[in-house]
């Protein structure tokens, strides 16, 4: 009997062992491939970017590339109608169990699908935090489906071309103007 314990333990922590790997793998095959690996903004990062963006309830907010969700709940905490886009399915699926334990879950959407063919029309706001390269490809369809009036805040990488309102802790405000004008 004192020989199948350590057998037990050994097999237990080889069974975590494999799938930690496996995850972790995941995550970075899966960032590798993608245009946004997962690299969560620090709590101070989010709260700049909540405060630049003046998140007020009854927007709607959408963070494109949504990650863990944390970005997300927080802007149902303070009222908006907050969507989520993710591509990877494990960040969705972990997301949609964090926000099930969350009191603002009815204002809450996640979205498991690719930014590019997502429609960013009804964004009051639209919260950022991609790769220069990747912001570079996606601007052209935030200038095309963005609304007069939309804030954009992006973490860390400003948006090429386009002159910041504001800036804090390298989070970038920007304002979608009329249509016939630049951002």
């Amino acid at each position: 009997m004192k020989m199948l314990l350590p057998t037990i333990s050994l097999a237990a922590i080889v069974l975590v062992a494999g799938l930690f790997s496996f995850v972790g793998g995941f995550f970075i095959i899966h960032g590798f491939f993608s245009d946004a690996p997962f690299v969560p903004s620090s709590s101070k990062k989010r709260r700049a970017m909540l405060d630049l963006a003046r998140v007020h309830a009854g927007e709607t907010i959408i963070d494109a590339g949504s990650g863990d969700g944390s970005l997300v709940i927080a802007s149902a905490g303070r009222g908006a109608h907050a969507i989520g886009i993710e591509s990877n399915p494990l960040l969705v699926f972990y997301s949609r169990i964090r926000i099930l334990r969350n009191t603002e879950r009815r204002n809450i959407t996640i979205i498991r699908g690719n930014l590019f063919s997502q429609p960013f029309h009804s964004a009051d706001i639209l919260f950022l935090y991609l790769f220069p390269k990747t912001i570079e490809k996606l601007k052209e369809k935030l200038e095309k489906e963005l609304k007069p009036g939309c804030r954009v805040v992006s973490n860390t990488f400003p948006i090429p071309g386009w002159t910041p309102e504001k800036e804090q802790d390298d989070v970038f405000l920007y304002i979608k103007r009329e249509k016939s004008s630049t951002i």
